[in-house]
């Protein structure tokens, strides 16, 4: 990180010395220019999000058992890591480097241009930053974060941290109403960098909500956690999924194509878990013995079938155990396959144009029925359970895609909706509703895009298999884990491991098992 922050600091000292003043009114570059309008800032920080969850998912994703490798003993499938690699550490570089200086940059010209929407923004992110980041890593620096007389950096305590989103999520609410107040709900000025919500200043509001409700939920161990205010930032959040939150991916080349598309080539490196396909087919939540292609209509526009026209996964850490026999080996995850045939077609968020998708009305709706359960409130909790389910099936039938927040494929027809909310897969009333339904179903919708999400639930419950009935725990566990599951990631090899070795000594992060510590907001 103080290389990061050095270089950054060093462009900022030249912008606004006083010595430098006479040097740029006569020598003005429009290729590098000394000052940057808060418009060409904010896209490079939006991919920057939706990169940071992308790369951090292929190892995040092998935890929770959305997919695995195609060979026996993969590292992460284990549960493991891979010592002096930056693989996991992708969530540190957004915060403190796409994010990072970027966003002080956009504010001072903000600030300057009494520019409140961006500034709005730019708090939001902050925000959006910390939360994500605490989540993954535990230990974050936030008070020395952009202290340029630092040449090493100390850990803020993670609950600083979590108290640091909610204060950054005020301020970003309070700059977006005045921007509200000042020039009306969508800005023009703010559409010309924004490639999330194109100027729309009510769903930015939105998301900082949603922030808020996510930050609230993840402390649902501790005794002082309020299940009605998740359920007052949900209510004050997305409405459909035409809030949801995600960056638009112009697909041209590699360079601005989504990471799951056919360019990038990433999503063919995994398999789709055991436990996937049996949330799919009907065996998880009816109990039944066999597989059922047609229990769910997600399920061939989410997974691949074998040749022999099955649904097949792996289960970590064994990987493809059928690799020989091409016609019951489990296909690369390349996309969907359709219903009736056996080609290949791309649909769900595996096109190149795909949105990089962050957050989802489904997902908050699923937040809501989680907080009420736990308080008690089994209606209200059932209420937001069909809601989530609703919006999950939804979003698989009309992803987004270019820039639409949501699609209008109708990949999934009305009347194949209206038959899964009435059958076995999903409960018909209240009083029979579970834990394990609401955070089961809220794992199909996180599908591929929200990894971080689903080991954030599986940590607060310390993976359990009774709520999580078709996670398996892997039979082999990376040495270095004494035994233990794993509960973070470690912090970016090549800032912290390099510069802040002194830091990390403190918080214990050179221990083997350091990722195996639990992190400070799954503790009671």
């Amino acid at each position: 990180m103080k290389k990061i922050i050095y270089i950054f600091t060093a462009l900022l000292a030249i912008g606004i010395t006083s010595s430098c003043k006479k040097f740029v009114d006569i020598n003005d570059n429009p290729n590098a220019p000394t000052s940057v309008d808060a418009s060409t800032l904010l896209p490079p920080m939006l991919a920057g999000m939706a990169r940071g969850n992308w790369y951090d998912s292929r190892y995040i994703g092998q935890y929770v058992q959305i997919w695995g490798a195609p060979t026996a003993l993969n590292v992460w499938d284990q549960e493991g890591y891979i010592p002096g690699s930056d693989s996991g550490g992708e969530m540190w570089r957004t915060v403190y480097f796409s994010l990072g200086q970027n966003v002080n940059l956009m504010m001072q010209d903000a600030i300057a241009g009494k520019k409140y929407d961006y500034i709005g923004v730019g708090w939001a992110l902050r925000a959006w930053g910390w939360q994500n980041g605490a989540d993954e890593y535990n230990n974050m620096v936030v008070k020395e974060a952009y202290d340029p007389t630092k040449l090493t950096f100390n850990y803020d305590s993670p609950e600083y941290v979590y108290a640091e989103v909610v204060k950054d999520c005020q301020t970003a609410l309070n700059y977006l109403n005045l921007a509200i107040n000042t020039n009306g709900n969508t800005s023009a000025s703010l559409a010309k960098g924004d490639y999330m919500y194109y100027g729309d200043l009510l769903k930015w509001r939105k998301f900082v909500y949603a922030i808020l409700a996510q930050n609230t939920l993840h402390q649902s161990n501790k005794s002082t956690f309020n299940a009605d205010l998740v359920k007052k930032y949900v209510d004050s959040s997305f409405v459909s999924n035409a809030d949801n939150a995600s960056v638009q991916c112009t697909g041209s080349q590699s360079g601005d194509a989504n990471f799951w598309g056919p360019t990038r080539g990433n999503i063919p490196s995994f398999r789709q878990s055991d436990y996937m396909v049996k949330l799919l087919d009907g065996r998880i939540f009816t109990g039944a013995a066999e597989q059922d292609t047609l229990a769910d209509p997600r399920l061939p526009l989410l997974l691949a079938r074998s040749k022999d026209r099955a649904f097949r996964g792996v289960v970590a850490p064994l990987g493809d155990p059928n690799t020989a026999d091409g016609n019951i080996s489990i296909p690369a995850m390349a996309g969907a396959t359709t219903a009736n045939s056996g080609t290949a077609s791309a649909k769900y968020i595996f096109n190149d144009n795909s949105r990089g998708v962050l957050m989802t009305y489904s997902e908050l709706q699923f937040f809501v029925s989680e907080a009420l359960f736990k308080k008690g409130d089994l209606q209200g909790a059932y209420t937001a359970y069909i809601n989530g389910i609703k919006g999950a099936l939804d979003f698989v039938s009309n992803p987004p895609i270019g820039s639409s927040l949501t699609g209008t494929q109708k990949y999934i027809s009305q009347t194949a909706i209206d038959s899964y909310l009435a059958g076995p897969s999903v409960r018909q009333n209240a009083a029979s509703l579970q834990l394990s339904d609401i955070l089961q179903q809220k794992f199909i919708s996180l599908f591929v895009w929200g990894a971080p999400e689903v080991w954030s639930d599986m940590r607060r419950y310390d993976y359990s298999t009774s709520i999580f009935q078709g996670y398996v725990i892997p039979t082999t566990i990376y040495p270095d884990n004494a035994g233990k599951q794993v509960y973070l990631l470690r912090p970016r090899y090549n800032s912290e491991y390099i510069w802040n070795v002194p830091a990390l000594k403190l918080i214990g992060a050179l221990d083997p098992d350091y990722h195996t510590k639990k992190p400070w907001f799954v503790l009671p």
